[in-house]
């Protein structure tokens, strides 16, 4: 917090953790402790994830980052940097739509463990202005087709839950 600010630290304390969640597959797949296929659907899994947290805007109304947001668009705009994922704003997607993602799954674990070495360097050393490079480029930047992944995940219903917590006691 004193070398970042609070919300900045938050959001890099936790872009540290969900790239490690990143990085790991493929760490523990060459270990023999999980196959390609739990690899990919992890790294599938991962893609989906940052864009419900991307459509949910970067900033609160308060203008506060939003911690996972601003990560989950760090992570996207740095595989598509590497290549692992391209954004086709002309091809045609699954629902008729044009725009579409790919995903290269040769490139996806090389972008992970380079984007893991890049975050940690930047939180070991205490550099802010690299830390004020990421979000800019990604979060503030035009680099993550936002309004077209927020127009598309808001188009889909999302499921809610409504329960009551009763202390039988």
């Amino acid at each position: 917090e004193e070398v970042f600010g609070g919300p900045m630290a938050s959001m890099l304390e936790e872009l540290k953790a969900q790239t490690g969640a990143l990085f790991f597959p493929a760490w523990t797949r060459a270990r023999g402790v999980i196959d390609d296929a739990l690899t990919r659907r992890v790294y599938l899994d991962a893609i989906t994830w940052t864009f419900g947290h991307i459509s949910a805007g970067m900033y609160t109304p308060s203008g506060q980052r939003k911690a996972y947001s601003q990560l989950a668009a760090i992570q996207l705009g740095a595989l598509l940097d590497e290549g692992a994922l391209t954004w086709s704003p002309d091809a045609l997607a699954a629902d008729g739509r044009r725009g579409a993602f790919s995903v290269d799954l040769a490139r996806f674990a090389p972008a992970c463990e380079r984007l893991m070495a890049r975050v940690l360097r930047v939180k070991a050393t205490g550099d802010r202005a690299a830390a004020e490079a990421l979000a800019a480029r990604y979060v503030d930047g035009d680099r993550v087709p936002m309004r077209e992944i927020t127009e598309r995940m808001r188009a889909q219903p999302q499921t809610a839950f409504v329960y009551a917590v009763i202390d039988d006691r």
